[in-house]
């Protein structure tokens, strides 16, 4: 999906294995060696909240930068470590001014995804900062300090990143096959100065279409913290987070995907709930995320909702790691998520595909009237 061999068309499956291991590879040894080595170091040292916040930056950064080039990727990554980083000192931030700063949330977010409306990668950096500024609310309300927090994820994020641009450089050398990427792969149209990406932005600010997405995060966003402030201690912010996860910003396209996320999301809790109830050893606990980091970037392209399903278990076990847990917890969790999921799929998507049909039906009735 989205490689070819650029000197020919052939469809030996040698070859076909051969372009798919050169292409996963990279991103296999990156999610592996950047969330369960700084992971492992944390938990192995008695100081597991540290690997758990650096593991949090590999996560962030698990995922190979777009486009074709070096410097394209490279461009991509930073985004991501500096969108990650931010997130952590605002989530801690915010978190510990109390409850009352919580609805600072859904306004921070709805600044992030509009300056993310300006090129594809800020979109990116965006949807980024939004869930980690929500996953760092957890370390802030543990009394975590938010530059030290923000400092670790920053080193997890850039040895990540240094892994992912390093393992490229050398399978694209030792790669038998040449290899390409989907246009959609690329960080952003290169003829485009940022002069007339910004132009672009302003204009597409003059039509409601521009401010959709936006005001989707802000209201899903607020509904999360209204259900956290009626429901507290009891996991709230996993409402929010969930809606993070699932609200996409693209809304004509991502319905499916959105249901294949609010399902993996669920059924990601319920996986990771239980694994951490059953008390395992340390040992255990890091083979699982060694596993769970190796298989993501594979599952990613070939089932979103296993992709998903996987996803969740990596947050919770990075950022819960070492807490007491029960029933008590695991419910309250699942419950949080699901109530997310409808918050999502209802005010994120339903709602607005009845407004968008209900105006085409208002301009047709009125073309047809000429």
């Amino acid at each position: 999906m989205g490689v070819e061999n650029v000197s020919s068309g052939s469809k030996n499956p040698i070859a076909s294995l051969s372009r798919d291991c050169c292409l996963r590879a990279p991103q296999v040894g990156a999610a592996m060696m950047g969330l369960a080595g700084p992971f492992a170091v944390g938990v192995l040292a008695g100081h597991a909240e540290m690997g758990m916040a650096a593991a949090l930056g590999g996560l962030a950064l698990s995922t190979e930068g777009k486009g074709q080039t070096t410097r394209e990727r490279t461009v991509s990554l930073f985004y991501r470590v500096i969108a990650g980083t931010a997130a952590m000192v605002t989530g801690v931030a915010i978190a510990r001014h109390g409850m009352s700063s919580a609805f600072a949330i859904p306004v921070v977010a709805m600044v992030a995804v509009l300056l993310g409306s300006i090129s594809r990668p800020l979109a990116r950096a965006s949807t980024i900062f939004i869930a980690y500024t929500i996953i760092a609310t957890g370390f802030g309300a543990r009394g975590a300090h938010p530059f030290g927090i923000a400092f670790l994820f920053f080193l997890g994020a850039a040895w990540t990143a240094g892994l992912s641009l390093i393992l490229r450089a050398f399978f694209r050398a030792i790669c038998p096959v040449s290899i390409h990427f989907d246009p959609d792969d690329v960080a952003y149209p290169q003829n485009r100065t940022a002069k007339q990406l910004l132009r672009r932005w302003r204009n597409s600010l003059a039509h409601l279409s521009g401010w959709q997405y936006p005001i989707r995060i802000f209201v899903c966003l607020i509904a999360a913290q209204a259900v956290e402030w009626i429901w507290p201690l009891h996991h709230g912010y996993w409402v929010g987070l969930t809606v993070a996860i699932v609200v996409h910003r693209d809304l004509k396209m991502a319905l499916g995907q959105t249901l294949q996320r609010a399902v993996g999301t669920v059924l990601g809790v319920l996986f990771a709930s239980l694994l951490v109830l059953w008390a395992l050893p340390a040992w255990a606990i890091i083979a699982i995320v060694v596993v769970l980091a190796a298989t993501r970037p594979i599952l990613r392209e070939i089932d979103y909702t296993v992709y998903a399903t996987l996803h969740t278990p990596l947050i919770i076990l990075l950022s819960n790691f070492g807490h007491e847990q029960s029933w008590t917890v695991i419910i309250d969790r699942l419950v949080a998520t699901i109530a997310g999921c409808v918050i999502a799929v209802t005010l994120g998507y339903f709602l607005w595909f009845k407004l968008l049909a209900q105006k085409r039906l208002a301009s047709e009735s009125k073309t047809s009237r000429f």
